[in-house]
């Protein structure tokens, strides 16, 4: 088809010039006779006859070595392109006329032309070598991931480098840069391979048995085969003592931190993961209670969150860390603190702070009521039980009298202590008795949480501000560790608390406002709003009266924008019988 293309093309220009060329003679047999003589090909002084027709060859050569190239089929196109570059070329040399527009076209038939070039260069002689060089490269990590013998190893490597280089050797740019990047890392890697190569068998063979324990143990873990995995991770920890002995060098650092690392999982086959698979079932019972009321929901979220900290005080490494994370995670989603019984029945708890530190998070988190983050201004708030909850008219002044009768924490010197995950900088110093922490200034632990204020034998007391890592904060009165007084608390999802507090959460008298410009003022009990409030929509609707664990209930009075609505009796968030419509004031 090719052939058949520029065969018809050459036909289709040879016919052109024979008409012209008959068209020539036929005017000069019978010229008109007040025609002017027609203009010869030198002459600089118009078209010469053959001025056309070498443009239209040129401007054929050019469109067919387009078309080759949208095709890809370079070796096509590179030939057409160069000689419709030539064939412009010969136009601007020889007629002055259209001497700009050939030079133009020349110029992009030339651009064209190296691009075909190039590609052509890419195609035939660049992409092969890339090609094998990246065969061999994965022949190589596969025989890596399958522990393989490594003078095998070394041999797709040292291929696949020679291939790479052959390829910088050939190929342009930005191919040639890629070469020399995928060059260096098969060099790495075949260095790394000469590693196991000087080891000896003797290093090559523990390895391999140290490995393959692993993915054994490893497997049982996945299968939930806790006893299992604990004595394979056991058998794979001699193994790779073993490798140390055997190997040296890079290998032989490997080895040990492999050994520390199977130690880990050893341990968190035997002690960890039946906790974790407890902790797990709870949290997923607790995501799939629907429907049940928020009395037993929290007693589900308590049964979790006992769980993860069991898991945390039994767990090493990041296991650790995960469920630490997960029980802060339901304790803020709560609302509450486990209460000293929940607290008492968390096995070796007890043990998990480090002497002298302040009490963590993980023992007794100081709650942000995600009750009232929940609190939208059209719906009703989240049903809190009141089993323990103090009225709302609590005294106002009992927070006061018990920090008057905290003792004044000794004066202490600009120091930084740490102990454990905690670490204290200000005006801290340890108790003569006890190794507990007293002072002012700003303790920092691990998480990112932070608290700043003072101490009193490790406990929060005074005033002082703790920032969750959320981005929650609690800034007010500290009695014993607890956030109770008079505070301000601000919420990530923008609302914002002030007024009395007990245990972290909004009890008392105080003011929410909401980032929608909504506005609760009144009484408050656990986080929700309970006794007597005023709640001030933005657009202008209000209600004013009692409240019950959130919901209007009792008598109230409920104003529309317009003054117009209902004052009457309110019985779990609805309007009954017992009361009446009125009008806006006139």
């Amino acid at each position: 088809m090719k052939s058949l293309r520029v065969s018809g093309l050459a036909g289709g220009l040879a016919l052109a010039l024979s008409a012209l060329a008959g068209s020539a003679q036929a005017q000069q047999a019978a010229p008109d006779a007040g025609a002017m003589p027609a203009a010869s090909a030198g002459d600089p002084s118009g078209v010469g006859p053959d001025c056309p027709l070498l443009m239209q060859e040129a401007e054929a050569n050019l469109e067919l070595g387009r078309q080759a190239a949208r095709a890809k089929r370079w070796r096509e196109a590179a030939p057409l392109l160069r000689d419709a570059g030539a064939g412009f070329l010969n136009v601007a040399a020889s007629c002055p006329a259209v001497a700009a527009r050939a030079n133009r076209q020349g110029d992009a038939a030339t651009a064209e032309m190296r691009s075909a070039e190039t590609a052509l260069s890419h195609q035939g002689e660049c992409q092969p070598r890339v090609d094998k060089a990246l065969d061999l490269d994965l022949r190589a990590t596969m025989a890596r991931g399958e522990k393989g013998d490594p003078a095998q190893i070394e041999q797709h490597l040292g291929e696949a480098e020679k291939s790479w280089r052959e390829a910088i050797e050939v190929c342009q740019s930005p191919h040639r840069e890629k070469a020399e990047k995928s060059l260096a890392a098969t060099v790495k890697a075949r260095a790394a391979n000469a590693e196991l190569l000087s080891a000896g068998p003797a290093c090559d063979s523990a390895w391999k048995s140290a490995g393959s324990l692993v993915d054994y143990a490893r497997t049982a873990s996945r299968e939930k085969r806790w006893d299992d995995a604990a004595m394979l991770y056991g058998k794979a920890v001699m193994a790779w003592e073993g490798a140390v002995d055997k190997c040296s060098g890079v290998r032989q650092q490997q080895a040990q931190r492999k050994a520390e690392q199977a130690q880990v999982d050893a341990h968190n086959a035997e002690h960890c993961g039946p906790l974790w698979d407890q902790a797990t079932d709870h949290t997923q019972r607790l995501k799939a209670a629907g429907g049940v009321s928020a009395t037993e929901r929290d007693g589900l979220s308590v049964k979790a969150e006992v769980a993860w900290r069991e898991a945390f005080v039994q767990c090493r490494g990041s296991s650790q860390n995960l469920a630490r994370g997960n029980a802060d995670a339901l304790a803020r989603e709560r609302g509450t603190p486990l209460s000293p019984q929940a607290l008492a029945s968390i096995r070796g708890l007890a043990t998990a702070q480090p002497v002298g530190a302040a009490p963590a998070l993980v023992a007794a988190p100081v709650p942000l009521p995600a009750k009232v983050v929940a609190v939208q201004a059209d719906a009703r708030p989240a049903e809190v039980p009141p089993a323990d909850a103090r009225p709302a008219e609590r005294k106002a002044d009992e927070p006061k009298a018990a920090t008057a009768a905290a003792p004044t924490p000794a004066p202490a010197a600009e120091v930084v202590l740490v102990a454990g995950d905690t670490t204290y900088r200000g005006a801290f110093a340890y108790a003569s008795t006890g190794g507990a922490v007293s002072g002012s200034g700003r303790v920092e632990w691990t998480n990112g949480e932070s608290y700043v204020g003072t101490l009193v034998e490790g406990r929060k007391h005074g005033k002082g501000r703790f920032n969750w890592v959320g981005g929650q904060w609690y800034e007010g009165d500290w009695a014993d560790d607890r956030a109770t007084g008079h505070g301000v608390i601000q919420f990530v999802g923008g609302n914002r608390y002030e007024g009395g507090v007990l245990d972290g959460e909004p009890s008392g008298r105080g003011t929410l406002i909401f980032p929608t410009g909504d506005r609760y003022t009144g009484d408050f009990a656990r986080g929700v709003f309970h006794g007597q409030g005023r709640f001030a929509w933005k657009n202008g609707n209000r209600y004013e009266g009692a409240w019950r664990l959130g919901r209007k209930h009792g008598q109230g009075r409920l104003t529309w924008a317009g003054g117009d609505g209902w004052a009457g009796e309110f019985r779990d968030d609805q309007q009954t019988d017992n009361g009446k419509s009125f009008d806006a004031p006139k």
